[in-house]
């Protein structure tokens, strides 16, 4: 069922259901269903798993069946050109490339994907892994096998944009000319803003995160382990990744320590956020925050992670007037501050304030770039940065690309987080 890009099983068919493109609800009423899905059944990691795994059968659909591509190189200072540019191997970049390739033909299409790295990593497994649920094995699979049959694989990284002239300048100096390019670079981890925490990372400190694959084992080994003490969930303000992913690690957390290793009475469990809801939408804010009374989880609002100290496990957090409170923790469980990749912050095609890529919220189209689109991670669209996102916005950005912006198809996005 996923070939590559989506979940390892079968889903639930209700969740199929749920995702089927033509009754798609907007991603934020989808996404808090799921989460309270996950957090309200009688078997907690069976309902995530569900929800996780229907998601990535979405992306699945979209994209046709490859064999393993081997990748293709431009000398220094090259040019070439193509009719269809996409940057990014991810999972948006990926649905956008097969269902291009898929209605336009590879002849008609002449498509490329820049994509630097050696694996493409589902990011929904992360969660899945980190709670035991799934091998990290499952998480990624070799770029050379997700790259959809048709495409030419330029394994390089972007390093300019040059709109004005449709080019795109690789890190050797080879420039790629195009017609339409696609921008689906994903968003960057920036753990800098967290004083100490790359360090308590890379230590024995109990500090791990599902949002970087290297540490996504670190969780699972975190929650395997808890026998006592306090375990803390963190969330920043502005983060803008998944909404729910912060909260869905601590329920499923919660969930083990409860019914597996039966130590949840000896553990007290926080969730620290920066915010002033558990979720955006008030409906499902009030249904969290009363699951979290009745599991016993304790929440703290408008309290950002500024700072830890590994060695002596001590978390230091800041509130919204620059106050600071420290506290101490057994297990420390981190959603970092995400932003934009500076290859995109720094070209012409950043939104001035956000720094992603600025397109219609709409049309996924750029406003003063014509030919120029962008979805997921790397697009300035109001809501969370999710594979629910990705799975409504891949059809309406190739929808719009293909008919060369005669007529528009407009997705009906809402906020999310």
């Amino acid at each position: 069922l996923a070939d590559g890009v989506g979940a390892d099983r079968a889903p639930s068919w209700r969740l199929a259901l749920a995702i089927e493109p033509s009754s798609w609800p907007s991603s934020a009423m989808l996404h808090a269903r799921q989460l309270l899905h996950a957090v309200q059944g009688v078997n907690a990691r069976a309902a995530a798993w569900g929800a996780l795994g229907a998601a990535g059968l979405a992306v699945a659909w979209s994209r046709a069946r490859s064999e393993d591509k081997m990748p293709d190189a431009i000398p220094p200072g090259a040019t070439e050109r193509h009719r269809i540019v996409v940057v990014g191997g991810g999972s948006a970049g990926i649905s956008v490339a097969a269902q291009l390739l898929r209605k336009l033909g590879s002849a008609n299409a002449d498509l490329a994907i820049v994509e630097p790295a050696d694996f493409h990593y589902y990011r929904p497994h992360f969660t899945t892994t980190a709670a035991g649920l799934v091998p990290y094995g499952h998480a990624f699979r070799p770029m050379a096998r997700v790259m959809p049959r048709g495409a030419r694989w330029i394994k390089a990284a972007a390093l300019h944009f040059d709109p004005e002239h449709n080019v795109l300048v690789l890190e050797n100096g080879a420039r790629v000319e195009y017609d339409f390019l696609v921008v689906a670079t994903g968003m960057r981890m920036d753990m800098m803003q967290i004083k100490g925490l790359e360090a308590a990372l890379e230590g024995d400190c109990g500090v791990s995160t599902i949002w970087d694959y290297r540490w996504v084992r670190k969780v699972w080994a975190g929650i395997r382990n808890m026998d006592h003490g306090v375990a803390l969930f963190t969330q920043p303000r502005k983060g803008r990744g998944c909404g729910g992913a912060p909260q869905k690690i601590m329920w499923l957390a919660d969930d083990y320590w409860r019914t597996k290793t039966l130590v949840r009475d000896n553990v007290e469990v926080e969730f620290v956020t920066g915010r002033d809801a558990l979720f955006p939408v008030p409906k499902y804010a009030e249904a969290l925050a009363e699951i979290g009374v009745e599991r016993g989880v304790a929440v703290s609002y408008n309290l950002e992670l500024v700072e830890i100290d590994g060695p002596n496990r001590i978390a230091t957090f800041e509130d919204q007037h620059g106050k600071r409170s420290s506290r101490h923790y057994d297990f420390l469980h981190v959603t970092p501050h995400m932003g934009p990749p500076a290859v995109i912050a720094n070209s012409p095609l950043a939104d001035s304030k956000s720094g992603f890529v600025d397109v219609n919220q709409y049309t996924l189209q750029h406003p003063r770039f014509s030919n120029v689109f962008a979805l997921g991670d790397s697009a300035n669209v109001p809501t969370s940065r999710t594979i629910a996102a990705i799975t409504a916005q891949a059809p309406v950005l190739v929808q719009n690309l293909i008919i060369n912006l005669q007529e528009v198809c407009v997705w009906e996005g809402h906020p999310a987080s």
